[in-house]
């Protein structure tokens, strides 16, 4: 009989923090899932360390062989498992607490969605992150993967994660699900998983940001209009993803046209050294100094 939930592990030379994430698992409560593990090769103890959990009342299978890439490694993680529900943790990642996955399958209703999440802790946050996902939301920030249960349906329907993004396919995935009008999500309100600071994603994903991130916020304010930009919030968000996307060396390519704010914000950011627009107390100045002058009036 299969499962219902699949936790996957992707993990290389992890030998140090992967026993830990493995016991978070078999401590749970809830019984109907598996684990796989996908390692990509390890040169240190890793395989030692999953070798002695194969025969341990722990329902597991893991392969061992080189990959692409994290999300390489999701992919195939998402073709080996066998649950109905994934989710993906993390070798250096723990579940909150033993009771996780029983309160976030514990309604009868859960099945009537194809996205469950809840919220996580950890060091690179300020406190829990990170509450109910909009598409608005998910468009300023990513709602965390160690927070979210996936029917493995989605990923046959909407595609598996997409390698040209390196750092955020993670956050490309959550974008599709959100846009999609028939996938059913809903926000549990679960402390779901804590980890440590950093990590694949804490770097700018510059073909993500170009792509894929910047245009969909090009729709969006084009939906919403100009006035959104009159909040200095919104502005200065903007400032940020254009500055990270290092737009000041290279044009914006979409559908939608660069209003005229964020062409005079570009005109800006490139007319200082790009040393200061990384000193981030100097960035903040002349964003704010943009805004005064650069804001729409209607």
């Amino acid at each position: 009989m299969k499962p219902l939930v699949s936790i996957i592990t992707v993990v290389y030379n992890g030998a140090a923090t992967l026993e830990d994430t493995i016991r978070s698992v078999i401590e749970q409560e809830f019984r109907d899932l598996e684990m796989v593990i996908v390692d990509g090769g390890s040169k240190d103890a890793t395989l030692d360390v999953i070798r002695k959990y194969e025969n341990n009342g722990l329902p597991l299978r893991w392969i061992s062989e080189p990959d692409k890439g994290v999300y390489d490694a999701m992919n195939k993680g998402i073709r080996l498992a066998e649950g109905e529900w994934l989710y993906f943790l993390g070798s250096d990642d723990r579940f909150q607490d033993r009771e996780v996955l029983r309160q976030t399958f514990s309604t009868p209703s859960f099945d009537s969605y194809d996205l469950l999440y809840g919220d996580v802790l950890s060091p690179s946050f300020k406190g829990r992150y990170d509450g109910e996902f909009s598409y608005e939301k998910l468009l300023s920030r990513n709602l965390s993967h160690q927070a979210a249960f996936y029917k493995k349906a989605l990923f046959t329907r909407l595609g598996e994660y997409d390698l040209r993004y390196r750092m955020h396919a993670d956050w490309d995935f959550n974008l599709r699900c959100f846009a999609d009008p028939s996938t059913r999500t809903r926000y549990t309100g679960v402390l779901v998983a804590s980890f440590g600071e950093g990590g694949i994603s804490a770097g700018h994903d510059l073909s993500f940001l170009r792509e894929r991130l910047i245009p969909a916020k090009l729709q969006w304010l084009h939906d919403a209009g100009l006035q959104s930009l009159r909040r200095i919030r919104l502005y200065d968000e903007w400032w940020r993803f254009l500055r990270n996307a290092g737009f000041r060396d290279k044009a914006i390519q979409g559908r939608v046209p660069l209003p005229q704010p964020l062409t005079t914000m570009l005109s800006w950011q490139r007319s200082v050294p790009a040393s200061a627009l990384k000193n981030g107390f100097l960035s903040k100045i002349w964003m704010f100094s943009s805004y005064l002058f650069n804001r729409p009036r209607h």
